[in-house]
C-alpha cells in the first residue's frame, strides 16, 4: 500500500498505474478514476468488467494515484480477505479512499456483508469515498443478504469496462513492451494476436516470457524468434501455445 502501515498488508504491483493502462474505448472511465484519485468523485463508485478487462489494474492504479495526491488510500482484494475473519477490515475506516475489489466474494456471507456495510458507512461518515470492483454488472451481482448493503451498492455511480478491439490490444502490448524497454514491432504484435487467445492476461504472460527470452538470448523480437520462444509455452489460464 502507499506509505502507511495497514491492518492487513496488501502490496501493490509496480506495474499497476494509469500511465501504462491502454484505455481504448474506456477513456471516460479512466478519466473519472483519475478525478477520483484527486478527491473529485461521488461518495461511491462501482467499476465492473469481465476478467482480464483491467478492472483490478485500474483499482490498484487509483489507490496508488490517490497516495501521490497525499490521500490515505488502500486497495483491498476481498476475495483474498474472505479467507480471514471479517474483523480483518477493522482499521480501514480511517482511510480517505478504499478500493474494494471482488465484492461479489464477500456480499453473500452475512458476517462479511455486515462488516462491509459498517466499513462503508464509517468511511462515508468521515467524508471518505469507496470504489467497488466486480466482474458482474450491477444487475447481475449476487443478492446481498442485508438490504442496507444492497441500498449502498445501488446508489453507486456505475462504470463498465468495454473489451478492447484488435487495434487496442496491439497498442496495449506495445505500451507494456515499451515500459520494459522492449521493442515490439507492429507485425510481431499482430502475430501474437493471431497466434494466441485474445485475453489480456494470456497476452501479457506471453510478453513476460518474450521479455525474459529476449534478454537471455540478446535477440530482438522477430516473428521467427517469437514463434520459437512461445512454442509449447504455458501461459496464464493454463493455455498452451501450439508448437
Amino acid at each position: 500500500m502507499i506509505g502507511v502501515q495497514l491492518p492487513l498488508s496488501v502490496q501493490l504491483p509496480d506495474a499497476a498505474g494509469f500511465e501504462n493502462f491502454h484505455a481504448g474505448p474506456n477513456a471516460a472511465v479512466v478519466a473519472a478514476l483519475r478525478q477520483a484519485a484527486a478527491g473529485d468523485a461521488p461518495s461511491s463508485i462501482l467499476l465492473h468488467g469481465a476478467p482480464g478487462s483491467g478492472k483490478t489494474h485500474l483499482l490498484q492504479a487509483l489507490s496508488r494515484a490517490a497516495g501521490r495526491h497525499g490521500r490515505r488510500a488502500a486497495y483491498l482484494p476481498l476475495e483474498s480477505f474472505a479467507q480471514q475473519q471479517p474483523a480483518a477490515l477493522a482499521g480501514f475506516e480511517a482511510f480517505e479512499l478504499l478500493c474494494l475489489d471482488d465484492i461479489g466474494a464477500a456480499v453473500l456471507d452475512r458476517a462479511w456483508a455486515l462488516a462491509l456495510l459498517r466499513l462503508v458507512d464509517a468511511v462515508h461518515a468521515r467524508g471518505g469515498r469507496c470504489v467497488f470492483g466486480t466482474a458482474a454488472a450491477p444487475g447481475a451481482l449476487p443478492r446481498a443478504p442485508l438490504p442496507d448493503l444492497r441500498t449502498r451498492l445501488a446508489a453507486c455511480a456505475v462504470f463498465g469496462l468495454k473489451p478492447l478491439a484488435e487495434a487496442d490490444l496491439c497498442a496495449l502490448l506495445r505500451l507494456r513492451a515499451a515500459a520494459r524497454g522492449l521493442e515490439l514491432p507492429p507485425e510481431v504484435a499482430q502475430f501474437l494476436l493471431h497466434r494466441l487467445p485474445r485475453d489480456v492476461p494470456g497476452l501479457l504472460g506471453a510478453l513476460d516470457l518474450l521479455d525474459r527470452g529476449s534478454l537471455s538470448a540478446q535477440r530482438r523480437l522477430t516473428i521467427p524468434f517469437v514463434q520459437q520462444q512461445l512454442s509449447g509455452a504455458v501461459l496464464p489460464g493454463a493455455q498452451t501455445v501450439p508448437g
